[in-house]
C-alpha cells in the first residue's frame, strides 16, 4: 500500500529531532514511502537540504511546518501550491519576528488569515473549543492526526482523537510523530531532551520519548499498526497527493524599484556602466575592453542579473558617498563591469582574468560578489539596505552554527551523567585526539576505559557532530528581492539588535537561485581611512586608494627587507621569511606573493619550484605556446585558480562550464576526494591533445593543492591593492600609520606593543597618555612627526568618559579636583589614568595622583562637595622604581615608552650567553646561538607537520625561531604558558631571512618581581 509521512521533525527543529534532512529522505525512498514531509518547529531550516535529497533519491517532498499557536495547540500546515509555500513562509515569518530570537508563537486568526493554499492537520487531539475555529478556517482542508507510540496512553488519545474529528466533521489521518530516521538514533534523541532542558538522561523523565517508535516506518510496518484503520493511512496517502509544492518553482527577481522610468535594469545597467568606463579610461576606452563588456552585458541580461548589480551599484554608491571606504574583491574582481561600476579597483582586461570564474552561461549560477568596508562603518551599511528595501524585502543570510569536537563531548557527557571534572578531561584528550581515544589515553586522563557512560558520550558525541546547535548570522551575506522576502523564505529576529535574518544559509540559497551579496567588514580599510585623514589633517595631502602613488621603488625595497609590521595581508610570519626571498619589485610581484604563502601552493609544491625559477636556479619550460599565455606570468606553475581553470581548457579541452565545475571542487570541503572523477578525464584530454602525460599528472598534482584553500588571481590581487596602499602610508607615514592602526584596534596581526616598538624603531617619536595633551584617539603632534597616545590606549577607561576627559582638557583643569568636576568620569576609570601615569602633569607620580584621587569628595552622584578634597594632608610618598612602572604601563596601556621588558631581563640573558634580535646579524650561519624575547607570536599550521613558527620581541627587535615537532612536544608547557622565552639551537640565514632552528625552549624568569603578563 502507499503511505505518507506528514509529521517528521528533523534536527533543524533544534534538539528535538535527531537525524538529518539527508538521513530521513535517504531512509524514506529505502523503506519505499509515498512522501515524506518535512514539519519542523516554526521554520524551513532543513528543507532545502531534504529537497535535494529528495531529487537525489527520487522521493516526492512535502513542504510543510509546524506552527507553535499562541491560543491554541500546536498544527501543522502544508503547502499545497506557489501560494500556499508563500503564506506558509510568511506565517514562520510572522511567527518568528514577533518573538525574541528562539521563541515563536502566533494566534490561531494569523493562521485563518494566511490559509489560502495550505492544508493543516492537527498531530494530536484538543479540545473542541480550542480547534473549531482554526478548522472552519481550513474547510475541506483540515485534518485530525492519530499516532500509536506503543505505549500507556495510546488508547485513550485516540478516542479523543477520534470523538473531535467527528465533532469537526474531518477525517482522521495515520502519522508516527517521527524524531529519528532509525531506532538506534533514540539514546541521542533522550540526549538532545537533556541538553533542551538542561538536566540529564537520569534526571529528565516523562520528558523523554517512552521507547523508540517514533521513528520512520515503512508502509507495511504502518499497515500492520494501523490494520483496524486503513482509511487513515489511505487518508495520509491523499493529503500528501494534494501537495504540489516545490522548491523548483521558485521565481527569484531583484529589486529594481529605482529604475528611471520607461528604463529597463538592463538599458540602466548598460548606461551607468559606460558612464562608468569613461571616469576609468578617461583617455579613451580600449577596444578590448568594449568587447569585454558587451560580452558582460549579453550574458548578464541572458541570465537575468541587471538588478543584481543595480543593487550592489547603489550600496557602493552610498558607501562612497558618506566617505565609508570599500573596495570588492574575490570572483566580482574577473568582471570589466564591477570595474566598470566601481564596485571593484582590478582591471580584469589589463590583467588579464578570467571572467567564466565569476559568471558562466552554463553554470547558470548567481554570481558571488564581496565588498568589504571599514569594520567600524559597515552597520551604516547594513542598516542603509534595511531601510531601502525594508525588513520584508531584505534579511541576512543566516550560518547554522553546529556542535563540534569538545562542545559536542561536553554537551554529551553532562547529559550522561558525567561530573564536570571528567568532562573536562574527556574533552581535552579529544581536542588531541577526536572520537578515537583509546584506552590508553583515558587512562593517562584519569578517566576509566571500562566506565560504560564514557564509552557512550563518545560514541554519541560522535552522532552529535555536525548537528545544527543554533543559527547565527553570516559573516556579511544580505537577500534582497522585489516581492517580499517573507513569501519567499521565512524571516527571523537575531541576537543582534537590529539584524534579520533568513533561515537559509549560503548553500541553501545558492542551490535554490537565490543571490546574495557579501556586504564584509575589513580592519585595514578603518586603519586606511583613519591614515588617510590625519595625513589630509596634518600634512595637507589628500590621498585616497586610487590616488596612492603606484610602483614606489622605496616601498619595495622596504618590502624586500620584510619592514611589514602592520602591513595588510604580508605581516605574518611565514610573509615576512618569503618577502626577501621573492624580492617584489611590481606590483604583480605583489598579488603573487600574497597567493604564494597559501595552504594550496604549500602542499601543491609550487612554493619552491616558484622560487628556484624566479631567482634563476631553475629553466622556465612551455610545453606549447598556448600553455606559456597562461602560465608564463608565474613562471610555468599554476599558483591560481584562474590558471588551473585556463589549463582545463586549452590543455584539456574542458568547455568553461567544465573548467568552472572543478574550480568549485577545489573550493568544496571535501575537495581532495571530489577531485579525483576530474582526474582522468583532465589526464587524457591533456594527453590526446600532445601534452605529456608526466606533464598532465603534475598540473593535477598541483590543482590538488588548491583543495587545501588557494586564492584566486582576482582575489590575491584585490588584497595585493591594500597591501601596497599599507606599505606605502608605513613607508611614507609611519606616525600617521601606527596611529591608524592603534585607533582602529582590535584588528591586525599584532599587539599594540609591538606596532608602537616598530614605529619607534623608524624614527617616530612616541608620547605617553597624558590628560592636559592626549585625545581619545591617538593623534600627531609636532607637525605630524610625533605620536601622541590617546586615552583610548587606558584599560578599564569608557568610551564615553575617556572622551568627556578630552573635552574637559579644553577647560583647562588645574588639578585632579578639576579633572573629576569637569569630566564627571568615575572614580575607578579615573584610577585607571592614574595608574597609567596619564595624571603625572597634574600631580607629579602615579602614588601621589592614587592619593589625591582618594582625597576627593563623592564622584558618583550629583552631593554639592563633589570632586573637592575632603583632606589636605600631604605626604611624601615613594615613588616607583623602573620596574613597577614598566609593569604599571604594560597592566594600564599594554605597553611601555620608558623600557622594554627585556631591557630588565637582559642581565638574565646575559648570563646565559644570549643575544639581542639585532645582534643575531652577526652571529654566522651554522653557529649555535640562544636568543631570549617576549612572546608575541606562536604558529603551527597543519602544512608545517608540526613546526612551531615563535616571534620573540626584544628591545632591539623581533627575532625568529623554529620549533622542530620533538622540541615542541618537550618543550610545549614552556611555550604555551610562559609570556617570556628564551630559544637556543643553530642559527639558519638564507639571505635576509634569519631564524634560529631551536633544540631548547625554556621560560625565562627575572631575578626580582613580577614582569607584565598578558
Amino acid at each position: 500500500m502507499d503511505y505518507a509521512e506528514l509529521v517528521c521533525r528533523s534536527n533543524f527543529s533544534f534538539l528535538r529531532g535527531a537525524s538529518h534532512p539527508e538521513e530521513l529522505v535517504a531512509t524514506a525512498a529505502r523503506l519505499g514511502l509515498g512522501a515524506l514531509a518535512l514539519t519542523d518547529a516554526d521554520g524551513l531550516y532543513g528543507v532545502v537540504k531534504a529537497h535535494l535529497a529528495a531529487k537525489e533519491h527520487g522521493v516526492r517532498l512535502i513542504l510543510g511546518a509546524e506552527l507553535t499557536l499562541e491560543d491554541g495547540p500546536p498544527v501543522v500546515v502544508y503547502a499545497a501550491d506557489g501560494t500556499g509555500y508563500s503564506n506558509l513562509c510568511a506565517l514562520v515569518s510572522q511567527s518568528r519576528m514577533t518573538h525574541p530570537k528562539g521563541e515563536a508563537g502566533l494566534p490561531w486568526r494569523a493562521v485563518a488569515d494566511r490559509s489560502a493554499g495550505l492544508l493543516a492537520l492537527l498531530p494530536a487531539p484538543a479540545p473542541f473549543e480550542q480547534v473549531v475555529s482554526l478548522a472552519e478556517a481550513f474547510p475541506e482542508r483540515f485534518h485530525v492526526g492519530i499516532c500509536r507510540t506503543l505505549s500507556a496512553g495510546d488508547a485513550e488519545r485516540e478516542a479523543r482523537a477520534e470523538r473531535l474529528a467527528l465533532e469537526l466533521g474531518v477525517p482522521l489521518v495515520a502519522h508516527n510523530d517521527v524524531h529519528t530516521h532509525h531506532r538506534r538514533r533514540q539514546a541521542l534523541q533522550d540526549v538532545l531532551v537533556s541538553i533542551r532542558h538542561g538536566t540529564s538522561v537520569d534526571r529528565a523523565g516523562t520528558r523523554l520519548l517512552p521507547n523508540a517508535e517514533r521513528t520512520l516506518k515503512s508502509p507495511r510496518d504502518m499497515a500492520r499498526l494501523f490494520a483496524d484503520r486503513p482509511e487513515a493511512l489511505a487518508r495520509a496517502a491523499e493529503l500528501a497527493s494534494r501537495c504540489h509544492a516545490s522548491l523548483d518553482d521558485l521565481h527569484y527577481r531583484f529589486p529594481e524599484e529605482d529604475l528611471p522610468e520607461g528604463r529597463t535594469a538592463d538599458a540602466h545597467l548598460r548606461v551607468l556602466t559606460y558612464e562608468g568606463l569613461r571616469f576609468r579610461y578617461p583617455e579613451g576606452v580600449p577596444p578590448a575592453v568594449v568587447k569585454q563588456i558587451e560580452h558582460e552585458l549579453k550574458l548578464i541580461a541572458a541570465l537575468d542579473f541587471a538588478g543584481y548589480f543595480l543593487a550592489l551599484w547603489d550600496i557602493v554608491r552610498f558607501a562612497r558617498a558618506r566617505g565609508i571606504l570599500c573596495q570588492g574583491r574575490g570572483s566580482a574582481a574577473n568582471s570589466a563591469v564591477c570595474y566598470a561600476l566601481q564596485i571593484t579597483a582590478i582591471d580584469p582586461v589589463r590583467m588579464g582574468l578570467l571572467f567564466e570564474r565569476f559568471l558562466s552561461m552554463e553554470r547558470k549560477e548567481p554570481p558571488d560578489i564581496d565588498v568589504d568596508f571599514e569594520h567600524e562603518r559597515r552597520e551604516e551599511v547594513l542598516q542603509y539596505v534595511y531601510e531601502k528595501h525594508g525588513r520584508r524585502h531584505a534579511g541576512m543570510v543566516c550560518e547554522v552554527i553546529c556542535y563540534r569536537g569538545r562542545l559536542a563531548l561536553r554537551e554529551t557527557g553532562k547529559a550522561l551523567g558525567l561530573s564536570l571534572d571528567q568532562v573536562d578531561r574527556l574533552s581535552k584528550v579529544s581536542a588531541s585526539n577526536g572520537f578515537d581515544v583509546t584506552p590508553d589515553v583515558l587512562r593517562e586522563a584519569g578517566l576509566s576505559a571500562e566506565d560504560g557512560r564514557v564509552q557512550k558520550t563518545l560514541a554519541l558525541a560522535m552522532e552529535l557532530e555536525g548537528f545544527p546547535r543554533h543559527l547565527s548570522i553570516h559573516v556579511g551575506g544580505f537577500v534582497m528581492t522585489r516581492e517580499p522576502l517573507t513569501e519567499l523564505v521565512p524571516v527571523e529576529n537575531a541576537a543582534m539588535p537590529g539584524r534579520t535574518v533568513i533561515q537559509w544559509e549560503k548553500d541553501d540559497i545558492n542551490a535554490v537561485g537565490l543571490l546574495k551579496v557579501d556586504l564584509l567588514a575589513l580592519g585595514m580599510l578603518t586603519a586606511l581611512s583613519k591614515c588617510f585623514a590625519l595625513i589630509r589633517e596634518h600634512h595637507g595631502r589628500e590621498l585616497s586608494l586610487a590616488t596612492v602613488p603606484a610602483e614606489d621603488p622605496k616601498v619595495y625595497d622596504m618590502l624586500c627587507e620584510a619592514d611589514t609590521v602592520g602591513v595588510f595581508q604580508i605581516e605574518s610570519r611565514a610573509q615576512m621569511n618569503m618577502l626577501p626571498r621573492l624580492r617584489p619589485r611590481t606590483f604583480y610581484d605583489l598579488v603573487v606573493e600574497i597567493a604564494l604563502i597559501r595552504p594550496g601552493p604549500i602542499v601543491g609544491n609550487m612554493v619552491h619550484p616558484f622560487l628556484r625559477r624566479r631567482n634563476g636556479q631553475e629553466q622556465v619550460e612551455y610545453p606549447s605556446e598556448a600553455v606559456k599565455a597562461i602560465l608564463g606570468k608565474t613562471l610555468g606553475v599554476p599558483l591560481f585558480q584562474e590558471q588551473a581553470m585556463k589549463l582545463a581548457m586549452v590543455a584539456a579541452g574542458f568547455t568553461a562550464g567544465e573548467a568552472d565545475g572543478l574550480r568549485r571542487v577545489l573550493s568544496h570541503k571535501r575537495a581532495e576526494s571530489m577531485l579525483l572523477q576530474y582526474r582522468g578525464r583532465f589526464v587524457e584530454g591533456c594527453v590526446s591533445r600532445g601534452y605529456t602525460r608526466k606533464q598532465a599528472e603534475e598540473w593535477f598534482d598541483n590543482f590538488r593543492g588548491f583543495a587545501h584553500y588557494g586564492f584566486p588571481e582576482s582575489h590575491s590581487a584585490s588584497f595585493a591593492l591594500i597591501a601596497y596602499a599599507s606599505s606605502w602610508l608605513k613607508c611614507h607615514y609611519p606616525a600617521a600609520f601606527t596611529a591608524a592602526l592603534l585607533n582602529s584596534q582590535p584588528m591586525g596581526f599584532y599587539a599594540p606593543h609591538t606596532l608602537v616598538a616598530d614605529a619607534q624603531r623608524h624614527g617616530v617619536e612616541v608620547r605617553p597618555v597624558d590628560v592636559r595633551h592626549s585625545s581619545w584617539d591617538c593623534t600627531l603632534e609636532e607637525g605630524g612627526a610625533a605620536l601622541r597616545l590617546g586615552l583610548r590606549m587606558v584599560k578599564g577607561l569608557g568610551e564615553s568618559a575617556g572622551r568627556r576627559v578630552a573635552t574637559a582638557r579644553r577647560e583647562g583643569f588645574r588639578d585632579v579636583g578639576d579633572l573629576a568636576r569637569w569630566s564627571r568620569a568615575p572614580r575607578h576609570e579615573l584610577t585607571r589614568l592614574a595608574l597609567a601615569g596619564a595624571l603625572s602633569s597634574l600631580c607629579g607620580s602615579r602614588r601621589q595622583a592614587l592619593w589625591e584621587l582618594q582625597a576627593l569628595g563623592p564622584l558618583d552622584s550629583d552631593d554639592l562637595f563633589f570632586g573637592m578634597a575632603m583632606d589636605g594632608t600631604a605626604v611624601e610618598l615613594p615613588s616607583m622604581d623602573v620596574l613597577e612602572r614598566v609593569c604599571a604601563d604594560y597592566d594600564t596601556v599594554g605597553l611601555s615608552l620608558e623600557k622594554h621588558p627585556l631591557e630588565l631581563l637582559r642581565p638574565v640573558l646575559k648570563q646565559q650567553g644570549a643575544v639581542t634580535a639585532e645582534g643575531l646579524k652577526k652571529v654566522a650561519h651554522g653557529r649555535r646561538v640562544a636568543v631570549g624575547g617576549m612572546l608575541i607570536c606562536r604558529q603551527r599550521p597543519p602544512t608545517a607537520k608540526g613546526i612551531c613558527f615563535i616571534s620573540l620581541e626584544d628591545e632591539t627587535g623581533i627575532a625568529n625561531l623554529v620549533v622542530p615537532p620533538d622540541v615542541y612536544e618537550r618543550c610545549r608547557k614552556d611555550i604555551h604558558g610562559a609570556l617570556f622565552l628564551v630559544g637556543e639551537g643553530v642559527l639558519e640565514r638564507s639571505g635576509k631571512v634569519t631564524n634560529v632552528k631551536s633544540s631548547r625552549v625554556a621560560s625565562l624568569h627575572g631575578q626580582r618581581g613580577t614582569l607584565p603578563g598578558r
